[in-house]
């Protein structure tokens, strides 16, 4: 009779063996899990490697600061210069007129001292836009300038320096001598006899220009002077505009 007796171990395995079984199969697929898990951050990490290899060692990087300085027009000196010098250097004409110099820059008016052209009597003001009645013509029109009494030779001068524009004969003005005094400022001398000056001359102040003619449409008048100014192409009160008020 064969001895059905077991061994302590195999009672036990027999006893607990579904349950090591199933401790052995979660074991597994845990270790499975790991290694897939592992793997897998290796190869995250093998690329994430990749990507830092394949990017330039430095990159362009621009300070905030400097964005803000930028936008407000200021320069920032790499190598720390004064701050105030770069805002002072900032105020000044980047550059002269090409082919001049200082001198050639057409002077301010508010700089020129003006005269009258003629020592005489005031005839007829100026009318400011208004109509008044023109004793020669017979109609009414605005008075554009200042008619200055004088006898017909007087000397013309110059109201100030400038450049003549033009030297025209109209009918009804007589000889019209026009000159520029730069920013938009001109003087215009109306019948003029004997003109002394040509289109495009540079004339000194107080330099003669002419001398007083006859005007067509002020005849009926004592002999004058017609002189008128103009701002910006439009006519403005000789006196004021000049500072002869």
């Amino acid at each position: 009779m064969m001895n059905d007796k077991k061994s302590p171990v195999q009672k036990f395995l027999e006893g607990k063996g579904f349950y090591i079984a199933l401790a052995l199969c979660v074991a597994g697929t845990g270790t499975a899990a790991w290694l897939a898990v592992n793997r897998t951050i290796d190869d995250i990490d093998d690329q994430n490697q990749k990507i830092l290899e394949s990017r330039p060692q430095t990159e362009d990087f621009t300070d905030p600061g400097e964005v803000d300085a930028e936008q407000n027009g200021v320069t920032i000196s790499s190598e720390g210069e004064d701050s105030s010098s770069d805002a002072s250097s900032s105020q000044e004409p980047a550059a002269q007129p090409s082919g001049g110099s200082a001198s050639s820059v057409p002077q301010n008016t508010s700089a020129l001292q003006f005269s009258l052209p003629v020592a005489g009597e005031k005839l007829n003001p100026y009318s400011g836009g208004k109509l008044v009645k023109d004793a020669t013509l017979g109609e009414w029109r605005t008075h554009d300038g200042l008619d200055l009494k004088a006898a017909k030779g007087t000397p013309v001068y110059a109201a100030a320096e400038g450049t003549v524009a033009s030297v025209k004969e109209d009918g009804l003005w007589g000889t019209v001598i026009t000159i520029d005094h730069s920013n938009g400022l001109s003087t215009v001398y109306c019948g003029i006899a004997d003109a002394a000056v040509h289109e495009g001359d540079e004339v000194a102040a107080r330099e003669q220009i002419g001398a007083v003619g006859q005007i067509p449409c002020e005849l009926s008048l004592e002999d004058h002077l017609h002189f008128a100014v103009q701002k910006d192409g439009k006519w403005v009160d000789p006196l004021s505009s000049l500072g002869l008020a």
